[in-house]
């Protein structure tokens, strides 16, 4: 059995005892709140078969297939124009259609950094269930066998020689493998590069190389899905957005260098593609890595609205285009899944 399907822990056993209870299905008949709702993905496929961060892995390929497929019966699924429409308050209801039944729950389903298998596993999912995905490209990575930041930790900690070390910038960090375990020690260790005191992030790399002993990153083949594969999504129905231009933290960037960022990528993903992108995912997207300076930024770089990644979803009226707010998907179970999309359809809060 692959980690991809060891469900375990308090959410999945209560999601499991909800559905045992029938307050599942009593939640499914309930009136839909009007809403929207952003999932983010982020891979596609095995974690057991990678080198890198295995967090960076949302679903197999069969349980996002067989998410979409809940999804397609029992909300809304919308695309990014009607997502942003929604958000500013222009949608256009048919004229037939009441007040009540226009009310109802719009998931948005989006990809963040463009791995490849994008391309090879989620794109031809969604090509055959009809369903639109957004995926936000860091533009200098596409095309490319990149180890960003996130994998190159990753694989700093799965093969360090060292099983306890100190990490002292930003600040102190104490790391024991043995005792919390690699998920547990890489994700301390992610948390403190996101930190908006990391100013330097070439310093973090160099200082946690030294400390863990770890190998060299292998040569590897290309991770990142290719303009000529992009322009074939595109024009299969899936959008577009900017995920900046190198993936930088926009908080630990001065104003100008954060402007360089968004108009850069927005600029190649116009000539690459031929469209004019209207929206921008925040690198990490965290409360602290983007500012209200940030928001200003991205609307004179030409962004119709931006998403950020700490959860929520999100109300007509009471969401601002520039941090519209997306919810994680992890590796879960399908019973999981489907509890969520029913408290969610009908209160609102993607739960448990």
């Amino acid at each position: 059995m692959t980690a991809a399907k060891n469900f375990g822990g308090k959410r999945e056993w209560l999601a499991r005892g909800l559905i045992w209870s029938g307050a599942s299905l009593l939640l499914s008949q309930l009136q839909e709140r009007d809403l929207l709702l952003v999932l983010n993905y982020h891979r596609i496929g095995n974690p057991d078969e990678d080198l890198f961060d295995p967090g960076v892995f949302s679903a197999t390929a069969e349980q996002f297939s067989d998410q979409i497929s809940h999804l397609k019966r029992r909300v809304s699924l919308a695309t990014l124009e009607e997502a942003l429409a929604f958000i500013g308050g222009t949608r256009k209801e048919e004229a037939h259609r009441s007040k009540e039944t226009a009310r109802r729950c719009r998931v948005l389903i989006t990809f963040d950094d463009g791995y490849r298998d994008n391309f090879d596993i989620a794109y031809p999912i969604l090509r055959s269930h009809g369903v639109q995905g957004v995926f936000f490209l860091a533009t200098s990575m596409v095309g490319s066998c990149a180890v960003p930041w996130w994998d190159r930790i990753a694989y700093s900690i799965r093969t360090a020689r060292k099983r306890q070390f100190t990490l002292r910038y930003p600040m102190e960090l104490v790391v024991d493998l043995d005792r919390n375990g690699l998920r547990g020690s890489l994700d301390a260790i992610l948390r403190l590069y996101k930190r908006q005191e990391n100013t330097d992030p070439a310093r973090f790399l160099f200082e946690l190389a030294e400390a863990v002993q770890g190998e060299e990153v292998p040569g590897i083949e290309r991770r990142f899905l290719n303009w000529d594969e992009a322009r074939e999504m595109s024009r299969g129905g899936m959008a577009f957005g900017s995920h900046t231009h190198s993936h930088a933290l926009l908080s630990q960037l001065t104003p100008q260098r954060q402007y360089e960022e968004l108009a850069q990528s927005r600029a190649i993903l116009k000539e690459q593609l031929g469209v004019e992108v209207a929206a921008l995912a925040y690198p990490v997207g965290h409360r602290d890595s983007f500012s209200g300076e940030t928001k200003r930024i991205a609307r004179e770089a030409g962004y119709r609205g931006a998403f950020s990644h700490y959860g929520g979803t999100n109300l007509q009226a009471e969401t601002s285009a520039f941090d519209i707010k997306r919810t994680k998907v992890v590796n879960q179970s399908m019973s999981r899944f489907r509890v969520q999309t029913a408290v969610c359809r009908a209160t609102g809060k993607f739960w448990p």
